[in-house]
């Protein structure tokens, strides 16, 4: 282990929890003038700790961690009060960005001149929804108003080759998602992984034009003009050529995999771009995925594996839930819902944090899940020391959480990684390097 470069990560903790920092956050936004027992900096570092460390079910949960961490004894209803501020949601969600921009890592790569290697980042976007008290439905209405009158959907950009979210917005269950797409000026040498309720036709040319690329999956019923068609392996198709995809669907072999050159008209001009097709056999229907990426340098069959990436996105999503306490909780409150959701994902990121610390210092690869599951074992230490600012305590805290996880949250399987898993494309984790821990640079 690298004492230098672990002294340095320290730092980092102490920069993000840092206690005249939050506090000043805090007044910042107007969530706390007068700074008593229950300060910024201390709610905020027991929201984190209790959601990062136990089942958390009431707001009762909350208000207990944060008695046993600082050995106060407020009451609930003092602590109720605080929690309650219209502006506690403000101040949670700025201290769950800092925890996402600055304790952010690259910690997967590919070898130079690998397919993939000439990109900056491997954006992936995506939203998650879950509903919440039917109370809230009028400030945060759900898509599917009988059943579930009042939901949230967070919007989140994820970054595949640091692992993480680099951006994250919640907003009521019955918004675009589109809005939330990236900027396409910063996309510009980058890729773009997403579903299909992302497809917007004007968007992906303003993409392309700024020089990125994307890999879509493409909704059904599109109905661009095919110009080239071939099968996967490699017969020209001269029956589908010069035809509307809707005149020639039927046509469409089940048994291979089909690219198409399509071209639609948009924004005055042509968009030329690829259409790779499959049957999904379980479903009785075929997949549609539309990019600009290169034939040369990246055929069809490295285009559908390429896809699968985008899975990470809902591993993330079910590490907010399962493991850090993303759920309803049972107020009208608008304000301690947004509060509490921003703690839940600060935590997460807290987590995954370490796992990727842990995997750059020790040179072992790691499994996000099983840190998210046992780093209740390691966080009691790291969390006394930033509560009592003990500088030589956080360290030892630090050293000893991983040294315990790198014994105990190592991925499973790194070799099946690389035939069937998200490592088959050379997609490898990233080890520390002399240079000193590479944080995440802005997307």
């Amino acid at each position: 282990m690298d004492h230098g470069q672990l002294t340095m990560v320290a730092d980092k903790f102490q920069w993000v929890f840092s206690e005249a920092l939050l506090n000043g956050c805090g007044k910042a936004v107007k969530f706390c003038r007068r700074q008593r027992v229950i300060t910024p900096f201390r709610l905020g570092l027991a929201l984190t700790a209790t959601c990062a460390s136990q089942r958390v079910e009431t707001i009762a949960d909350f208000h207990c961690g944060f008695n046993a961490l600082f050995g106060t004894t407020v009451t609930y209803k003092a602590f109720y009060n605080q929690v309650a501020k219209p502006h506690f949601a403000d101040f949670a969600r700025t201290m769950a960005e800092r925890l996402i921009s600055d304790m952010t890592l690259k910690v997967l790569g590919f070898a130079k001149g690998r397919a993939f290697s000439e990109f900056r980042h491997i954006i992936i976007q995506d939203g998650s929804s879950f509903a919440i008290h039917d109370g809230l439905r009028e400030v945060f209405p759900g898509r599917f108003k009988v059943v579930k009158p009042a939901a949230v959907e967070l919007h989140t950009t994820m970054d595949l080759l640091c692992d993480a979210p680099t951006t994250v917005v919640l907003t009521p269950d019955t918004t675009a998602e589109q809005a939330f797409l990236p900027e396409p000026a910063a996309l510009r040498g980058s890729l773009l992984l997403a579903d299909r309720g992302y497809v917007d036709l004007h968007y992906l040319r303003r993409v392309q034009d700024a020089g990125g690329f994307f890999l879509i999956r493409a909704k059904a019923g599109m109905n661009p003009h095919v110009v080239e068609a071939f099968r996967a392996d490699g017969k020209r198709l001269r029956s589908l050529r010069n035809k509307p995809l809707k005149a020639v669907h039927t046509k469409l072999p089940k048994r291979q995999r089909v690219e198409l050159a399509v071209q639609w008209q948009v924004d005055a001009a042509l968009l030329c771009l690829r259409l790779i097709i499959s049957w999904n056999h379980r479903t009785k229907e075929f997949c549609y995925l539309v990019t600009n990426l290169p034939a040369t340098r990246y055929p069809l069959d490295m285009i559908c594996r390429a896809y699968k990436w985008r899975w990470q996105v809902e591993l993330l999503f079910k590490e907010w839930k399962s493991y850090a306490n993303l759920h309803a909780f049972d107020t009208t409150n608008a304000a301690i819902v947004e509060g509490l959701i921003w703690a839940a994902i600060a935590a997460a990121a807290l987590k995954r944090f370490l796992a990727h610390m842990t995997q750059l210092l020790v040179e072992v690869p790691m499994s996000t899940r099983k840190v998210a599951m046992c780093a209740v074992h390691v966080l009691g230490g790291i969390v006394r020391a930033l509560q009592s600012g003990d500088v030589a305590g956080l360290y030892e805290a630090l050293e000893a959480a991983i040294t315990y996880l790198a014994c105990h949250a190592q991925r499973a399987h790194p070799k099946r990684d690389r035939h069937t898993g998200r490592s088959q494309l050379g997609l490898e984790p990233l080890f520390g390097s002399d240079d000193g821990i590479e944080f995440a640079e802005a997307a």
